[in-house]
């Protein structure tokens, strides 16, 4: 935060002197905060308060939390403010950008902590967005203002703000911790609340059905050809109603023949697509974004008789980020569909056009949602989905075996005219489902895949198995694509690289109980992925246990903006 000048200070009067020694006990007074953590400067946090989103005017920007084009206005006074990073420059640069005129108010003198008087007729404890966050004396001696973003309830709110002496950054306020404003100055707010309802909402995963207890369903493998309703809606944290996706881990367990398992909504025709696919008597998991019904149900049918497990781990409103599509094949390489009829040769790749193919729309999608299949695979291998025109990544997005099928969830952004290319190590036909897709501006945001561990080669952690019962810490932030700042959750790819027995993966936030639902299930001397969603821990990263011993991989495809 930065003096407000004076006109005839900014003009050249010469109260030189007094300006000097002014600005001289301004810094003393911000260095002095900045060490007591009571300014918002470049200070850690020491309560509540100090929920600090983002820092400097790129990282906010990456992170999602623009400054409305301030990064290049700032040598421009705003209502006769000091430029640069100043607290009152800012908020008159946002009024004015709001509409007001770039004429200082007449009412308007002084230091920040004159903001209030200066307005107090209109001047009040009401949030809004576009009005003016305003501390007196007892913020610090020059006071402080800044711009409500949004407006999470009367008691929490988000805002921008720039600091004299200090940085760009957005904040999160509670009106417990300690710093609430003295006021908020109602000039030309912009509406009430601006809350972005749409973003993903993750739960404490819960298990839903469990065929081999009678846990949501009857205690029985499902029949061959048959599907079974799960009551999602309304269960495990989920509302009754607005909702539109549902993120499930499935895991189908020993089935009696190799076939596969198809998600869509209760009162739907089943698609021909395939969520998630399995080999005779295996155990696996996938993470599958589910539709719900009307009545907040959603069927799974699976080819083979199988006991199926389900949990929830979070989803998405009706009018979220995510819009999720009917499950909707648009590559088969066996029969022709979206590319000549011919297998993928090993090392060899498919450009498959999905943005404006007549599901995911040409304009306004980010990136895509897409259960990928490897089918009749000639030998062991890995697919990598990646868009089109980037250079390919060293990661694996669906692990498979020989002569087995293998599907895997995969979110990619979208590539050179709005396709994705997929990349196969091995011979192997192809499918493609879409499955959805995220909108442009999301809170999730795909990044080009990242390896950020893997332990056989001693990348992000020890080289070496990790031991049966050990865990690893994963630090996240700033790596794979993922910013420092402004991050809730990641998107990983986990893989388990053929442990020494059957071993149940589980990735969660460092320094909470381990779930009980495992995140991954891989038999003994096998090699198993699947696509997990993980909130950031405080310090930056994840943790990820293993319940035998093996190697682990970890890839990152993405994260989740707060």
């Amino acid at each position: 935060m930065r003096l407000a000048r004076r006109p005839h200070e900014q003009d050249g009067h010469p109260s030189t002197l007094r300006t000097v020694r002014s600005r001289a006990l301004a810094l003393l007074v911000a260095v002095v905060s900045l060490l007591v953590g009571t300014v918002g400067l470049a200070g850690p946090a020491r309560s509540a308060e100090w929920i600090v989103l983002c820092t400097g005017y790129d990282p906010c920007q990456t992170a999602g939390y623009p400054n409305s084009g301030y990064t290049t206005n700032a040598t421009t006074s705003w209502w006769r403010q000091s430029t640069g990073h100043n607290c009152t420059n800012y908020v008159a640069y946002r009024l004015v950008q709001n509409g007001l005129p770039n004429v200082k108010p007449a009412t308007l003198s002084g230091n920040a902590y004159n903001w209030g008087p200066a307005f107090a007729d209109r001047t009040n404890d009401d949030p809004a967005v576009g009005s003016v966050a305003w501390w007196n004396t007892s913020f610090s001696a020059t006071g402080h203002v800044a711009y409500v973003e949004r407006v999470v309830s009367a008691d929490e709110i988000l805002v921008s703000e720039d600091n004299w002496g200090g940085d760009f950054r957005w904040r999160k306020v509670t009106r417990t911790g300690g710093k609430w404003p003295n006021g908020f100055i109602h000039l030309k707010d912009q509406g009430a609340t601006v809350v972005d309802t749409d973003v993903y909402r993750a739960v404490t995963p819960t298990r839903v059905l469990d065929t081999r207890t009678g846990l949501g369903a009857p205690a029985a493998k499902v029949a061959a050809g048959a599907s079974i309703a799960v009551q999602v809606g309304g269960r495990a944290g989920v509302p009754t109603g607005g909702v539109g996706t549902a993120v499930l881990n499935v895991t189908v367990t020993a089935p009696a023949a190799a076939g596969y398992l198809t998600s869509y909504p209760s009162g739907a025709v089943r698609p021909g697509s395939r969520s998630v696919s399995y080999a005779s008597g295996a155990t696996i998991s996938e993470l599958v974004p589910a539709r719900l019904g009307t009545d907040g149900k959603v069927r799974l049918y699976t080819s083979a008789a199988a006991n199926l497990v389900a949990e929830v781990v979070g989803w998405y409103p009706t009018t979220g980020h995510l819009v999720p599509v009917t499950p909707t094949r648009v590559l088969d390489t066996r029969s022709g569909l979206g590319a000549p009829q011919v297998r993928i040769p090993a090392g060899g790749t498919v450009d498959l056009p999905v943005a404006g193919a007549g599901i995911v729309p040409a304009t306004g999608a980010s990136a895509v949602a897409l259960d990928i299949s490897a089918a009749a695979p000639s030998a062991g291998g890995w697919l990598t989905a990646y868009p089109s025109g980037s250079t390919r990544p060293a990661t694996a997005h669906v692990g498979y075996e020989a002569t087995t099928s293998m599907t895997g969830m995969v979110v990619s952004r979208l590539g050179t005219g709005g396709k994705v290319t997929i990349h196969s190590t091995a011979e192997t036909d192809v499918l493609v489902d879409v499955v959805g897709w995220f909108r442009t501006g999301a809170d999730h945001v795909a990044v080009t895949p990242a390896r950020i561990v893997d332990t056989r080669s001693g990348l992000g952690a020890p080289a070496g198995r990790v031991a049966a019962g050990a865990t690893i810490t994963v630090p996240v932030l700033g790596r794979g694509g993922v910013p420092n700042v402004g991050v809730s959750a990641v998107s990983v790819t986990l893989a388990a690289v053929t442990p020494t027995a059957t071993t149940s993966v589980t990735a969660y936030p460092t320094g909470l109980a381990r779930p009980a639902s495992p995140s991954l299930t891989v038999p003994a001397a096998r090699t198993r992925a699947n696509w997990v969603i993980v909130p950031v821990a405080a310090d930056g990263s994840i943790t990820v246990h293993t319940s035998a011993e093996t190697n682990l991989v970890v890839d990152v495809q993405g994260y989740f903006k707060k």
